[in-house]
């Protein structure tokens, strides 16, 4: 399923046969719309190490030394 969109009126036409969509292609007013995007993420992923959380509250009593 292919979706254009008319450059002169802006209205969008979905062709759904392959053979439509093939002869749009050469079509000079119509613009493809539904194209995906592929986005490359060629960093790796790096988790930071856990931090330690500090429990809330007062401290612990210590007894008198």
């Amino acid at each position: 399923m292919a979706t254009y969109r008319c450059l002169q009126s802006g209205q969008t036409v979905t062709f759904t046969l392959q053979h439509d969509i093939d002869s749009m292609k050469g079509h000079q007013g119509y613009v493809r719309i539904d194209i995906e995007e592929v986005e490359n993420n060629d960093k790796p992923l790096v988790f930071a190490p856990p931090t330690p959380i500090k429990k809330a509250g007062r401290p612990r009593k210590v007894a008198n030394v």
